[in-house]
């Protein structure tokens, strides 16, 4: 059997084929527990978001419009349900505990002092995400730590270019001053 597109298999739930759905869950479960892990920070409570944005996602295919891109419109409604299960939990967990295990590391640390100082990094760092605003958080977690592109972060949120531009450089400037104070 040749492999569908993901618009061909959102035919075919919203034709009531329910395999259909099974291979998008299949096709996406390890990137939408990524988002919502990196959102979260953990494990355990990603689990049960990406099980909970496919069930929303699955509720909401009668909104999906067919004349559009499907991985998109997905991504949106998977984000939006973690972002509203985050904004539910109690205020004591903090999301991306562990981001700084996500962070791209150009040169591997060749001894114990480097590994100590990357890892004393990544805990900044993940400390300083934690206190910028969402709406600056999503941006820099789908652009550095997620690698999406400018144009995919858009279609994902739903906002301009130039809007996402104008957030990642105020959510960068502000992550720099909050590292610089964590690091201080």
């Amino acid at each position: 059997m040749e492999r569908l597109t993901d618009e061909q298999l959102a035919a075919l739930v919203l034709a009531g084929d329910g395999q259909a759905f099974a291979q998008i869950v299949e096709r996406y479960q390890k990137q939408i527990f990524a988002l919502a892990y990196r959102l979260g920070g953990d494990y355990d409570e990603a689990k049960d978001m990406a099980q909970e944005a496919f069930i929303r996602i699955y509720n909401e295919m009668h909104r999906y419009d067919p004349q559009r891109r499907f991985f998109p419109w997905m991504y949106r409604v998977a984000h939006n349900c973690c972002v509203n299960l985050l904004q539910k939990r109690p205020k004591d967990l903090s999301p991306l505990d562990d981001v700084g295990e996500f962070r791209p590391s150009l040169n591997a640390a060749e001894n114990p002092e480097q590994r100590y100082a990357q890892r004393e990094f990544g805990e900044s760092l993940t400390r300083a995400l934690r206190q910028l605003p969402e709406h600056y958080r999503t941006p820099i977690v789908l652009k550095y730590l997620e690698g999406f592109s400018y144009q995919q972060i858009s279609a994902l949120l739903d906002i301009s270019q130039s809007a996402l531009e104008s957030r990642l450089f105020r959510g960068r400037n502000m992550l720099r001053k909050l590292l610089q104070e964590e690091l201080d």
